[in-house]
């Protein structure tokens, strides 16, 4: 049997301005910080349990270092590290706590230049007794934490120049299914939204249209409540100053989404409302071609309500 990837785990994000980028995601976005180790802030939203979904890093510049996958296994790993090296891709053993809470891992460069972490075992640490929930099976209390908090990671949006080459990939060596996609009036494809669990997304893969461009990643996406908490959001970041790129709901994927980024790096993270979950074996993944939704407006936003305003991205 194939080695199987559970889930989307974690982003890890690098920064010039650890302090500017800390005060976006923990003070005005909500997510909490569990620890910090090396200069590594690490973080969680509010109703997750693993030891974190983000982490910032110091650096000389803005930029992704990786993004981290939970194995099914623990086998997963050494069985994922052959079969990669088998196609010729170097593989980078980590050593358990190296990345704090988390147990031994394998990086490595994707076919396309993405940067990839797989791990299996992640602590599940407690938080301070006065911020947490009496319920057993919440971590936080909801009346101790910043009232638009997300709840949890849910999905990355990749853009790539060699899309189609990486979704195959994806699909063929680490199982992902096809949820949705999106072809141009040409034929070409625009968009794969894929996912390695039930959910709806956890990688949205994008044909990067210019050429020169390395892979990178627009934005990572983080589940709220209701589409009352992006307009909620929405004041947060008008309040706090900080850039918002649209508001609105995606054709694609059903989602509702709320855009904001951090001002010292223009990491983006999305308020994600909405959507749909994926049981059935036999899914047949949705098709959309360009000029379906005759009344899109702009034309070719791809929405069904409002619009993504920017196309900033952040490099690995």
């Amino acid at each position: 049997m194939s080695p199987e990837l559970a889930r989307l785990g974690h982003v890890a994000l690098e920064t010039p301005n650890i302090d500017e980028s800390a005060a976006f995601f923990r003070d005005a976005v909500g997510l909490e910080e569990v620890t910090r180790s090396d200069g590594t802030i690490y973080l969680r939203a509010v109703d997750e349990f693993d030891h974190h979904s983000m982490s910032l890093t110091e650096a000389d510049s803005e930029g992704v270092d990786h993004i981290g996958w939970q194995t099914k296994t623990e086998t997963g790993l050494s069985e994922f590290a052959s079969q990669l090296e088998d196609q010729g891709i170097d593989i980078t053993w980590i050593d358990a706590g190296e990345e704090a809470g988390q147990g031994k891992a394998i990086r490595f460069s994707t076919p396309t230049g993405n940067e990839f972490e797989f791990y299996h075992e992640m602590e599940k640490p407690d938080p301070p007794e006065e911020r947490r929930s009496k319920l057993k099976n919440r971590t936080y209390s909801p009346t101790k934490t910043n009232p638009i908090a997300p709840s949890r990671i849910d999905h990355v949006q990749i853009w790539d120049p060699d899309a189609n080459k990486f979704v195959e990939w994806l699909k063929e060596t680490l199982g992902f299914r096809v949820h949705e996609y999106y072809d141009r009036r040409d034929g070409s494809r625009w968009g794969t939204w894929m996912s390695a669990s039930e959910t709806k997304i956890e990688a949205a893969i994008i044909d990067d249209e210019e050429q020169e461009k390395s892979p990178a990643l627009h934005h990572v996406a983080y589940k709220v409540e209701t589409a009352n908490d992006l307009f909620d959001a929405k004041d947060a970041m008008n309040e706090e100053g900080y850039t918002t790129d649209g508001i609105g709901q995606h054709s694609i994927s059903r989602g509702k989404f709320l855009y904001a980024r951090d001002s010292a790096t223009n990491h983006r993270i999305e308020f994600n409302s909405g959507s749909y979950l994926v049981f059935d074996p036999n899914w047949e993944p949705i098709a959309w071609q360009e000029g379906y939704l005759e009344d899109e407006d702009p034309p070719g936003s791809r929405q069904w309500v409002g619009q993504i305003e920017s196309k900033e991205r952040v490099f690995y």
